[in-house]
């Protein structure tokens, strides 16, 4: 009886040992979640499809997540025709917790640019124009969530898509903004930390050799032939996640920030077919990729890119 009786005080030891180690490593581990995490927030923009327009020129009057508003963020004018093809310029920064948010707006100015001049956001045509762009609602609220990681190199990147933000408007000497919920999904966000890109050459054997073409991407399986007819506010392959214009002269077309999933990229050609400065939509292009790729299963992974020889065929007339 007396060693079952020593057995069991040295058990009941040995368990308030490990109690109080257990609440010792609770006390100090560290919840990665919990930390804020220094994140720059930049912008970005996919090329606005129209021959006529010269640059497109919006101003920020602020830039909010979750409703804090970047460190040190001042009225700032952009040409956000400027930043395709990779390009970018830096907004702001701000600390966060490593979440996903869903809560992204960014706010523009609507009575003058950082100059104070007016109009604050305005499209360029014919070298000097300015057409204003107006909105019935300056806060677009983004239709996109990103992850922020539990690291300090998390750069988030708003993708702002012209083509699907500007819409023609013949009332408004050709251009405006789009209605607010197209305004809305007009722009990504993404964290590059989670994104690769598709680039590639195309050699052309269709018989228009003065068209535009221009690549869109959309996740695999998505793409459907409805896409290539106008939605309710004018715009052509809404869906799309991102797109870019075939360079005249090298052929190239670059397709950044695209999140590690599975893509199908289509073609389709353009052309000013009244001479009066805008393109009009001509049909998509037969194409196929040199090579074992597919044009509708193409995997893209985080931080590698997919390059790819492309031949476009023939044009399918609309």
């Amino acid at each position: 009886m007396k060693t079952k009786g020593i057995f069991i005080s040295m058990m009941v030891a040995a368990m308030a040992l490990l109690f109080a180690s257990c609440s010792e490593d609770d006390e100090t581990s560290v919840d990665v979640d919990a930390e804020n995490y220094n994140t720059e927030v930049y912008i970005t923009d996919a090329p606005i499809d129209n021959a006529e327009v010269d640059a497109v020129f919006v101003t920020i009057a602020d830039v909010q997540i979750d409703g804090q508003s970047l460190s040190g963020f001042e009225k700032t004018t952009i040409e956000l025709s400027a930043l395709t093809d990779g390009e970018t310029q830096l907004l702001g920064d701000l600390d966060l917790n490593a979440e996903t948010y869903n809560d992204i707006d960014l706010i523009l100015a609507t009575d003058s640019d950082a100059n104070g001049d007016s109009p604050a956001n305005y499209v360029v045509v014919d070298g000097s124009t300015k057409v204003a762009l107006e909105t019935s609602n300056a806060t677009i609220s983004i239709d996109d969530s990103v992850d922020v990681v539990a690291q300090d190199t998390n750069e988030l990147v708003l993708d702002v898509d012209l083509r699907k933000a500007i819409v023609t408007d013949e009332a408004n000497g050709g251009y405006n903004f789009a209605a607010e919920t197209q305004l809305n999904t007009s722009i990504r966000a993404v964290n590059t930390l989670n994104t690769g890109m598709v680039s590639g050459s195309v050699s052309n054997d269709t018989e228009n050799q003065d068209g535009v073409m221009v690549a869109y991407a959309y996740e695999a399986g998505t793409f459907t032939g409805a896409e290539a007819e106008e939605n309710a506010s004018g715009v052509r392959f809404s869906n799309a996640v991102t797109s870019s214009v075939v360079v005249d002269g090298s052929q190239e077309f670059n397709l950044h920030f695209l999140e590690a999933n599975n893509y199908e990229v289509h073609f389709a050609s353009f052309t000013d077919t009244n001479s009066d400065g805008t393109l009009e939509f001509e049909g998509m292009v037969e194409a196929e990729a040199d090579g074992s790729v597919t044009l509708d299963n193409i995997e893209v992974t985080a931080n590698n890119e997919v390059t790819l020889n492309i031949i476009l065929m023939s044009i399918l007339p609309f």
